[in-house]
């Protein structure tokens, strides 16, 4: 059998991974008691202590069509709906209470950001209406207003510059990038669409300002909400803050040190890869970062390693633990940044 074709295959397959963190927070909400942990023991436990072990998966074979890979981007949809809907029921039902309440809340937030924020990233990136729409549908329901501009208008144009608030300077510790560029990527956004509003003469903070008219809309569902029962819009947000805060993780890890001058063209060296097959599969290739800035449209299934790219020292789900304590993550990051850096500059010297 052909190898090539073989890995092709293999790659389409390999996305079904994706899955998974959703069935199992659906499960676990719906068992209840420590079970609504699952997901965050799978996750924290199985999922990281698997990518310490595994190898890389390197291989750069697209895979063989987009179909499946398709498939499983869509199913992000129900899926994280299905989440967040089981741990609504468990709250109005009072099948999820006290301590089974917080995990549920953990492990849904896990499969909102993981899966459901993943998703709308690639589907943003997608230029037919529809995905675009899917995206921003599951931005809403982790009460995410900016990301999708800011994304598309600002990261995308100077990542790893002092311009982008969510690429993380050398020496910048997690919590104050998490409260800067949370904090940046909105103020720009909403300024961005204000700018745009002015050039067509319309009101620049009215409904057709997307980052007004998304907070208004986000607003006006926790106030149902709280109508229904308090309770209800407190593990909404809770769930959707935890994932926002998965996503600010993830623009941490992947920048986190790297410089680029406003001038200079985007290369692989400008952003953190990551070949760990469980931050590949599960996370729609997110990891192979460095191909994704390099050629934006591409689709997820197609994206490749370079060689010439920093390397993580562990996958996504392995670095969550590191990055919350600052001075073990500086100790693991920054040896690596400075022999990173030593080699390109000898390969400069060489040419």
């Amino acid at each position: 059998m052909n190898t090539t074709a073989t890995n092709h295959r293999n790659r389409s397959y390999a996305y079904a991974l994706t899955l998974i963190p959703g069935i199992v927070t659906v499960s676990g909400n719906l068992l209840g008691g420590a079970w609504a942990w699952s997901n965050v023991f799978f996750v924290l436990v199985v999922v990281n202590g698997l990518e310490w072990i595994l190898g890389p998966r390197r291989n750069n074979e697209t895979a063989e069509d987009a179909t499946l890979p398709n498939l499983y981007l869509m199913l992000a949809l129900p899926v994280v709906v299905a989440g967040i809907g089981t741990l609504l029921w468990g709250v109005r039902t009072g099948h999820l209470h006290g301590f089974s309440l917080l995990g549920a809340v953990l492990s849904t937030g896990f499969t909102s950001g993981a899966m459901g924020i993943v998703a709308a990233h690639e589907m943003i990136h997608r230029n037919h209406r529809s995905w675009k729409d899917a995206g921003d549908f599951l931005l809403f329901l982790v009460l995410n207003p900016y990301f999708a501009i800011d994304h598309l208008r600002v990261h995308h144009r100077y990542v790893a510059t002092d311009l982008d608030h969510a690429s993380a300077r050398y020496g910048e510790h997690f919590y104050r990038f998490l409260v800067r560029s949370i904090s940046g990527q909105y103020a720009q956004a909403l300024d961005l669409e204000a700018g745009r509003l002015r050039k067509m003469g319309r009101s620049p903070y009215g409904p057709g300002n997307a980052i007004v008219r998304n907070t208004t809309l986000q607003v006006l569902l926790l106030l149902v909400l709280v109508l229904i029962h308090p309770l209800l819009a407190l593990v909404f947000a809770g769930q959707a803050f935890f994932a926002d805060v998965l996503l600010e993780y993830t623009n941490y890890i992947e920048h986190y040190g790297l410089e680029r001058a406003q001038d200079e063209r985007v290369r692989a060296h400008h952003s953190w890869q990551s070949d760990k097959p469980f931050s590949r599969f599960m996370l729609y290739d997110l990891s192979r970062h460095a191909d994704h800035h390099m050629y934006g449209g591409k689709p997820f299934h197609e994206l490749k390693t370079h060689a010439d790219g920093p390397t993580l020292p562990g996958g996504y789900a392995g670095l969550i633990v590191p990055v919350l304590i600052p001075p073990l993550w500086f100790a693991m990051i920054h040896p690596r940044i400075a022999v990173f850096n030593a080699n390109r500059l000898h390969t400069q010297l060489s040419l």
